[in-house]
């Protein structure tokens, strides 16, 4: 026969701490950004605030043989060496190099918008707003077709729900291509 012993209470001083599971998404998210930067070229690594000690991790990293183990082991210990720094602004530099056309240079302004892109840009900002714009582009265009323009602005928005990146961007080029072909 088994009795049920009451277990004592448990306190929340020892779970002051974050959990051990984030302790790992922590460290998984850091050796990612590390395998990041291994991707990058010496030019673009100097130009970040990197210690030397991460930098010749980096740099072995990218001379080790294709075996798996071998570049996991090394990308944990990149992201050993990166516990120091601060994510964040590592992240933002990173991606800032890796796509360098998403930013402008500093003291360059950017260019302003083509009409049609700038049309497309309204058309694709908000679906509660794009009858009224579609009104306008064809007070403004009136070789524009409004059942047509409905139609490529709501396939744009279905395909924004999805997770396909593609077909949205398939979807904005098919609407970018109408509204180029019929500006007057």
């Amino acid at each position: 026969m088994r009795t049920d012993k009451k277990r004592p209470p448990v306190s929340d001083d020892l779970f002051d701490g974050p959990s051990k599971s984030q302790l790992k998404r922590e460290a998984n998210k850091l050796q990612e950004l590390g395998v990041r930067l291994a991707s990058l070229r010496p030019k673009q690594l100097a130009t970040l605030n990197l210690d030397e000690v991460l930098l010749k991790a980096i740099e072995d990293y990218n001379l080790l043989p294709s075996s798996n183990s071998a570049l996991k082991r090394h990308a944990q210990f990149i992201g050993k060496r990166m516990r120091d720094q601060d994510y964040d602004t590592l992240l933002a530099a990173v991606e800032a190099l890796e796509n360098p056309r998403a930013t402008t240079r500093p003291g360059t302004t950017p260019k302003p918008l083509s009409a049609t892109a700038q049309a497309c840009e309204e058309l694709t900002a908000e679906a509660s707003a794009t009858e009224e714009v579609i009104t306008k582009l064809i007070e403004q265009h009136p070789r524009l077709e409004r059942q047509k323009l409905r139609q490529l602005v709501r396939n744009h928005f279905a395909a924004a729900r999805k997770p396909d990146a593609e077909a949205t961007k398939r979807t904005r080029t098919k609407l970018m291509h109408y509204l180029s072909q019929n500006f007057a």
